[in-house]
């Protein structure tokens, strides 16, 4: 039952949406959004912990290599350690010595939960080149503001602004080109935003239809797996009838 749930295709997005939300409750304490000392923290630090828990640990038991698994998944292990948990516990975060070291534990669970949102981020990046689409927009966004700032004497933020307003096809119309070479910066924005938008939508699309047609692909090979597995105990039994039979 539980390989069924860690190996179905909408596990990965669950996972994904609750290592944003812990992400965003450790960043909300550190920034003294929320109080490490409510109750609420608490709830949802310990769930959210205990989740990560479980995932580290089913995939941990089905895996068919332990050690490899635990070598390639150190910081998920690191995200799981119960020094927090049993701080707030023993109410010793409260202690100056345990300060320092209490905030840098946190912020090493942070990098530790995050390393999921990169893995699948660098996934997105590598699909189709999309990370070249991007470096040629900001490239083309960074070379605009700063001939703007040259040309139109703007301050370089407003024209930053101007840029990604411009290439966006948003058009506020707060800042106006005037100069010829302005106009000209303006259209060439305005065909690159159009030209690599469209593309960054497919590709974005892509990736998730891949990785929906991948989890269906692995489910699949599971359940060939666990037939062929099946068929070959029939066969010893069917060997083992003939066998009695024959004696």
């Amino acid at each position: 039952m539980i390989k069924k749930i860690i190996k179905d295709s909408r596990y990965e997005v669950v996972m994904i949406v609750m290592a944003v939300l812990y992400v965003l409750l450790i960043i909300s304490e550190m920034l003294a959004l929320v109080s490490s000392q409510s109750l609420l923290y608490h709830v949802c630090d310990t769930l959210l912990w205990g989740i990560f828990v479980f995932d580290y640990s089913s995939n941990l038991y089905y895996a068919e290599n332990k050690g490899e698994y635990v070598r390639k998944n150190i910081l998920d292990l690191i995200a799981i350690l119960p020094f927090v948990q049993l701080a707030a516990f023993f109410r010793i975060g409260r202690i100056a010595r345990f300060t320092k070291l209490f905030g840098v534990l946190k912020f090493t669970r942070l990098i530790a939960i995050s390393s999921k949102l990169w893995d699948i981020l660098r996934k997105l990046m590598n699909t189709s080149g999309l990370y070249k689409i991007l470096v040629l927009n900001f490239a083309a966004v960074m070379v605009a503001s700063g001939v703007l700032t040259i040309v139109e004497k703007h301050t370089f933020l407003n024209a930053l602004w101007w840029s990604i307003v411009t290439m966006t096809t948003v058009g506020y119309g707060d800042i106006v080109p005037h100069t010829t070479i302005a106009k000209v910066i303006a259209i060439v924005l305005m065909l690159i935003g159009i030209l690599t938008f469209g593309m960054v939508t497919a590709i974005i699309t892509r990736f998730f239809v891949d990785s929906e047609r991948d989890a269906k692909i692995d489910e699949l090979s599971l359940k060939i797996a666990e037939q062929h597995l099946v068929l070959q105990r029939l066969e010893a039994k069917i060997d083992d009838l003939l066998g009695d039979k024959q004696g």
